[in-house]
């Protein structure tokens, strides 16, 4: 078994691929490590294949390649290049270059001094991006809150070859790496590490994508919509009981018309969004019986 396995998705990159394996390479013989690098190509650019297929040639004992039938996203192609690892532990990387993998090192003294199951490498948000850090914090203070204690973490991981068998299996359909470790354990650390400028091309998450994954995540992976709903339709039919009472008082009383009408239209608006809601659960249990895959590999060399 080898002492560490370095996982890194790989979606359109080719400057940054040779020095983040260089940069990986340098750190395991400083530690005296023994190592291998599990490039993933989540199905991009032909031009991303040829220099892994480059790189592989001139480390061919260090590297693994593995292409994926079709783009499975980042936490598909992680989740593949876990299920392959054959390290004691496991570090997940991007392939972006933004954190220098001399960083990594920050993750696993970490680990050597608490022996923690889960170890994410975390870093300042940038002001400029103030919108999307706002967003960020809401989001994984909905989840720390309201869905156990569950912390999302980020891309840059080190965890056990025990975890990793446990999220190997685990049948969750749309599979958000973060959310499903944590399940696992509360046993997490958290390191400060440098993040710097993209050296190649542009983020792949644009603001709308951002939101996107914050709703799958809402409706995927908690019941907060579901309880969310349930809350308003309590509420809402005590209110409209309260309503009916003093319509009733002044028509008997006062001799005024019902005004059942705008009652009415509450309730069917009500009734509308609770089946939406339910029938967004409904279509998460179909999900769960097809059980579609989380990868599939075309290639692995």
């Amino acid at each position: 078994m080898k002492d560490f396995s370095v996982v890194i998705p790989v979606y359109n990159s080719v400057e940054t691929l040779e020095p983040t394996y260089n940069g990986i390479a340098a750190l395991m013989h400083k530690r005296q490590a023994s190592f291998e690098v599990l490039f993933v190509e989540d199905n991009g650019s032909e031009a991303s294949w040829r220099k892994l297929l480059e790189l592989k040639r001139a480390h061919s004992s260090q590297i693994t390649l593995i292409k994926l039938t079709k783009n499975f996203g980042q936490n598909g192609a992680t989740l593949c290049g876990m299920s392959e690892a054959k390290g004691k532990f496991i570090l997940t990387l991007d392939d972006d270059l933004q954190v220098d993998p001399a960083e990594l090192e920050k993750l696993i003294t970490r680990q050597e001094e608490t022996g923690s199951d889960l170890i994410y490498g975390t870093y300042r948000e940038k002001a400029q991006h103030h919108l999307r850090n706002m967003g960020s914090q809401l989001v994984k203070k909905i989840f720390r809150h309201l869905e156990g204690g569950a912390n999302i973490g980020s891309s840059v991981r080190l965890i056990t070859s025990t975890m990793a068998e446990n999220v190997k299996h685990h049948l969750q359909d749309h599979v958000f790496l973060n959310q499903v470790l944590s399940w696992y354990t509360y046993d997490t650390q958290f390191v400060e590490i440098n993040r710097n400028k993209r050296k190649e091309g542009q983020s792949g998450y644009s603001f709308i994508d951002l939101m996107k994954i914050t709703f799958r995540l809402l409706f995927l992976y908690t019941t907060i919509p579901l309880k969310f709903m349930i809350a308003v339709c309590i509420i809402s039919s005590l209110a409209s009981l309260v309503l009916a009472g003093y319509y009733i008082y002044q028509h008997f009383a006062l001799g005024h018309g019902l005004g059942f009408l705008s009652l009415v239209v509450v309730a069917i608006s009500l009734i509308l969004a609770a089946i939406s809601v339910m029938g967004i659960y409904i279509n998460r249990m179909y999900n769960a019986r097809v059980k579609k895959p989380h990868f599939a590999i075309k290639i692995k060399l």
